[in-house]
């Protein structure tokens, strides 16, 4: 007995949850290492299951978002600084970064449209069947991260310094280095300010996408079946990203916000034609896979701008700098997302979500105009950390 629109207000609290614990996450993985890190995520994810199958209301309900947040507190600057740990030093190493990460998400996003499809039929079966299989792959990825190898350690070993654990004080204040750095960095915060609003969008409209499709009367089954498709269309963006930023260079995050901006537009209106339901069923389906082509891309290609002109020393505070950003977004577009269901329909909420993209992304594109995608040399020496 959830309704839409407290299910849109529960991600807003875990948005909130994850940007109080960017900051403590980040002095965790310094402490105990990035392995140690993504297997407790894990854990984690596997209380948040166990508390989604007992969920009895929106307390608990917000409770478990709790959970997830401490998973993913961890795992969103764990994963990506193991991944980054462990590519040699290279002129191509951003875009082998890329290409990795491009080929998890499509797998992912592979695993996301066959699971989604299963969940569906075996939902009718018992809803907790999805909830129990969740449960063991969960358990299955904590066993497969115990094999993970752990990169600090194999730096400490070959390396002729010796490695001295960070204090709380010294950490605060490289933490304050590097966020006086990324304020003034221009090319930093046109990718945070891109990163937070785009994710924001995409959580959002995620969650309305299965409102409109209730909203127009889909049966479960068909709804499962197009959650496969968009997740089958995430995977292909993540999969062509390179090629598509090699085309466009830096227009590319251009193009992404614009094609978001009217596939959100054409959802929002196809929900409010009447009489023939296949008509707005395609309609819908269509603007979804552009939504989240789009989404496949930009995940993969802002973690590798992140990554761009940033040393180790400051990788994972960046990160976690980047994950505040975007849950602060996510949060204050997730409550205005579910006020908007509070008082119409999800189709006109939608509508009013693309106006609402129209304002940013002309304001947004107009600011990364000057300050990214220039060539390496363009760059001032400030946007180069160099403590």
């Amino acid at each position: 007995n959830i309704t839409a629109s407290e299910v849109v207000l529960s991600y807003s609290f875990y948005a909130l949850f994850m940007i109080f614990l960017q900051v403590p996450a980040s002095i965790v993985i310094d402490r105990i290492g990035t392995k140690k890190s993504t297997i407790l995520a894990n854990i984690f994810n596997a209380i948040f299951i166990f508390l989604i199958i007992n969920c009895n209301g929106l307390e608990m309900l917000i409770c478990a978002h709790l959970i997830s947040a401490l998973c993913f507190a961890l795992k969103d600057i764990s994963d990506g600084t193991l991944l980054e740990y462990s590519i040699p030093k290279t002129r191509k190493k951003g875009e082998i970064f890329a290409r990795i990460e491009g080929k998890g998400y499509r797998n992912y996003f592979l695993f996301d449209a066959i699971t989604a499809i299963c969940s569906g039929f075996l939902y009718v079966i018992n809803p907790y069947i999805p909830m129990y299989i969740s449960l063991i792959f969960v358990i299955i990825s904590i066993v497969m991260s115990l094999g993970f190898r752990d990169i600090e350690k194999i730096e400490r070993k070959y390396s002729n310094n010796k490695v001295h654990k960070k204090s709380k004080r010294h950490y605060i204040k490289e933490l304050k280095d590097i966020m006086l750095f990324i304020t003034k960095s221009q090319r930093l915060r046109s990718i945070l300010l891109y990163s937070g609003i785009s994710w924001g969008i995409f959580s959002l409209i995620s969650t309305y996408r299965s409102s409109l499709l209730v909203d127009i009367k889909t049966p479960a089954q068909i709804i499962t079946i197009i959650a496969a498709i968009v997740g089958i269309a995430s995977s292909i963006g993540s999969r062509y990203q390179v090629q598509f930023n090699k085309k466009f260079k830096n227009k590319s995050l251009t193009i992404i916000l614009i094609s978001l901006t009217l596939a959100i537009m054409i959802s929002g209106i196809a929900g409010l034609i009447k009489g023939l339901k296949i008509i707005p069923l395609i309609i819908i389906t269509i603007s979804f896979i552009i939504i989240n082509i789009n989404k496949g891309m930009s995940i993969v290609l802002t973690t590798r701008y992140l990554g761009n002109f940033a040393t180790k020393k400051i990788l994972t505070q960046i990160y976690a700098v980047n994950g505040m950003v975007k849950n602060i977004f996510r949060a204050i577009i997730g409550f205005i997302g579910s006020y908007l269901l509070d008082i119409t329909n999800t189709a006109n909420a939608t509508i009013l979500v693309g106006i609402f993209m129209v304002v940013i992304s002309l304001s947004l594109i107009s600011y990364m105009k000057t300050r990214l995608g220039l060539k390496p040399e363009e760059y001032d020496e400030n946007e180069i950390y160099s403590k």
